[in-house]
């Protein structure tokens, strides 16, 4: 996917703290109705909470978590919690017409429009058939999925094919076989389906070779803890001088290899202390990368090792970025899908910037280890380098090669399930989805054999490239 059409009026790049643009001495409220620019959902600003609705074509299902005001801003902005996050989301008036919602963790605002009354959706009784339930799931990706073409998929195929299946007896279990068996094919790691009553949980990824006798995506991934384990023991035994430093709940970790070579592991961005709330997370990864960024300081290399990274919030993937950035330069910019008929039509692009940081960083040569493993914020995160002067070489595989935040989303029968809806573009309007980023030196990664007989070629090709005497 080369080009994205937008619709919308152009917006600047907006600051977190951006002051009410209507500062007459009566500003308008935020209280109201409001609908999504994209994202599919009605916005209800009551007193000192909001409500969220999740609208399709055929569907109107109010959210049963409403974020409630923790704090007014002195520019008028609310501050939202959203269950034990003090900071879950604010809310910004940007005139009185068009309002701004920040989650926390986001690298974007989700823009809303103030409306009337609400859809006339919302006006019908939902029903809980079987029927009625894959009317909204499919509706949801027909609505918001970018990916069809790209995937092979042709999604109103899959509805007449499924949908003559149903009856109103049809079984909860036939059911959720059915709607999983309706997304398999797009093999896309941020699509989800949940029951929580039966604890059943079906996610999805990129075909592996290596993993083709594998029944579940659960079983998978105990497999695969299993390797990662291993690739991490190889390093710390083989390779790195003395022991491996543990941060941020043994997310982050740092030792120095050969040839005073810096190594940093980040397996995840996010899951760093037990506190809640965002801001918690952050402070304790910037603490983290002080005293790693500070240990480095007089290194020749350093060897970021995302091969395995399952993502998180892609404000802490820009934080790590900052460490290394030379200059300040654009990361990517986001767009969502908009129109519900049309998949090319985006939202206006949204740029984030890797900032300078006056804390301790790293300028010089840096290799990033990259994979099939390197999912999501942690591709966020090698997007966000590729702009980096002196440039970052990249060694490995492909990553995973999906970049959205997962829309979370819930059924009639009370099933949840997640898809993306959003592109991270380059300057020259290019997204990684579906074939992920390339390496620029492509070297296999945790190969079974490779961790039997105790050796790393990536990172032994990330030493040799920064020139790393032998030993």
């Amino acid at each position: 996917m080369n080009r994205v059409r937008t619709l919308v009026g152009t917006l600047s790049t907006l600051p977190l703290t951006l002051a009410v643009a209507c500062q007459s001495s009566e500003p308008p409220s935020l209280e109201g109705l409001w609908q999504t620019e994209g994202y599919g959902l009605l916005v209800e600003v009551a007193d000192s909470t909001v409500g969220l609705t999740e609208i399709t074509a055929v569907s109107c299902m109010p959210r049963e978590d409403e974020l409630q005001r923790a704090g007014v801003e002195a520019d008028g902005s609310w501050q939202l919690r959203r269950g034990n996050d003090p900071a879950g989301a604010h809310l910004f008036l940007e005139s009185a017409d068009r309002a701004r919602l920040q989650p926390a963790g986001t690298a974007s605002s989700i823009y809303l429009r103030r409306i009337s009354r609400r859809p006339d959706v919302c006006d019908r009784v939902q029903d809980n058939t079987p029927e009625a339930v894959f009317d909204v799931f499919w509706a949801t990706y027909a609505e918001h999925y970018p990916f069809f073409d790209m995937k092979g998929v042709d999604w109103m195929a899959v509805r007449d094919e499924m949908r003559p299946l149903l009856t109103d007896s049809t079984p909860p279990d036939e059911l959720f076989d059915l709607l999983v068996d309706a997304i398999r094919p797009l093999h896309d790691t941020h699509t989800s389906l949940s029951d929580e009553e039966s604890g059943r949980r079906e996610m999805f990824m990129r075909p592996d070779p290596e993993l083709a006798d594998v029944e579940s995506v659960g079983e998978a991934l105990n497999m695969l803890g299993q390797r990662f384990e291993r690739a991490v023991e190889i390093v710390e035994t083989r390779y790195i001088q003395g022991n491996l430093r543990s941060f941020c709940n043994g997310h982050l970790r740092y030792g120095e290899l050969p040839g005073d070579i810096a190594y940093i592991w980040l397996d995840q961005e996010g899951g760093y202390t037990n506190q809640p709330g965002f801001a918690a997370q952050l402070g304790t990864m910037e603490a983290a990368l002080d005293t790693i960024f500070t240990a480095a300081e007089d290194a020749r290399g350093v060897i970021l090792d995302v091969r395995k990274n399952f993502g998180g919030s892609d404000i802490l993937s820009l934080a790590m970025a900052s460490r290394l950035a030379t200059s300040r330069y654009v990361a990517y910019a986001k767009v969502a899908r908009l129109d519900p008929q049309d998949p090319q039509i985006f939202t206006e692009p949204q740029e984030r910037v890797v900032p300078t940081t006056t804390r301790p960083g790293f300028r010089g040569p840096v290799v990033e280890l990259i994979g099939r493993y390197t999912i999501s914020a942690g591709e966020t995160l090698t997007q966000a380098l590729l702009g980096r002067e002196p440039h970052i070489t990249r060694i490995g595989e492909h990553t995973q090669g999906v970049f959205s935040d997962v829309q979370g989303r819930s059924l009639p029968n009370g099933w949840s399930f997640g898809l993306p809806n959003e592109l991270f573009l380059t300057e020259d309007g290019r997204s990684f989805d579906g074939t992920g980023i390339p390496p620029d030196i492509e070297v296999p990664v945790f190969r079974p054999a490779d961790l039997e007989a105790g050796l790393d070629p990536a990172l032994e090709a990330a030493l040799a490239h920064i020139g790393a005497p032998e030993g």
